[in-house]
C-alpha cells in the first residue's frame, strides 16, 4: 500500500458529540473571491494522512505553503509517534478478521487560519515529510471569479 496525505479545505470544522466533525463550506479544488486583495474570516484545513498498519510512520513533519511561502507547520516527535501507533495496534478488535496487510492507520491534522488574507492568486499546498519521503495532499486554488455578460450593470 502507498502512503498518502488528503487535504479537504473548508470554511469551518465544528466538534459535534459523539467525536464527529461537521465540515462548513467544503471547496472542491477552487476558492472563488471577488477580487484581490482579499480577507476572509476564516479558512480550514482537514489533513489525512493513511498508511499501511504494518509501515506506520517513524518521522513526521508538515508544512503548508501559500505558493512557495510556509504558512503554518508542525512536527511530531518520533517517541509520540510510535506511542501512537503502539496504542492504536493494542486495541484492536480481536474479531477483526481483516488480513493484516490490508489494515491501514489513518491520522489526522486540523488546521484554522483566522484571518487569512490573499493578495493575489495562488494556491496553498500541503506537504508531508516522512522517513520515506515526502507526500504531497492535494492542493485548493484562490482565484479571481470571473463576472459574466449578465452580472455587468446595464449603461444607462
Amino acid at each position: 500500500m502507498t502512503r498518502y496525505a488528503h487535504a479537504t479545505y473548508c470554511d469551518d470544522i465544528r466538534q459535534e458529540l459523539g467525536g464527529k466533525l461537521t465540515l462548513v463550506g467544503v471547496y472542491s479544488g477552487s476558492l472563488l473571491v471577488p477580487s484581490f486583495p482579499v480577507i476572509l474570516p476564516k479558512l480550514c484545513l482537514v489533513l489525512q494522512i493513511v498508511t499501511a498498519a504494518d509501515s506506520p510512520l517513524k518521522e513526521l513533519k508538515i508544512r503548508v505553503l501559500m505558493d512557495e511561502a510556509v504558512i503554518a507547520e508542525g512536527e511530531l516527535a518520533v517517541g509520540d509517534l510510535e506511542a501512537g501507533f503502539a496504542a492504536i495496534a493494542a486495541e484492536k478488535d480481536s474479531d477483526d478478521s481483516t488480513p493484516e496487510a490490508d489494515r491501514r492507520f489513518l491520522l489526522g491534522a486540523h488546521f484554522i487560519f483566522s484571518p487569512i488574507k490573499f493578495d493575489g492568486p495562488g494556491a496553498i499546498r500541503v506537504r508531508v515529510d516522512t522517513e520515506n519521503g515526502e507526500l504531497k495532499a492535494n492542493a485548493l486554488r484562490i482565484e479571481q471569479a470571473k463576472v459574466l455578460a449578465s452580472e455587468t450593470p446595464a449603461a444607462d
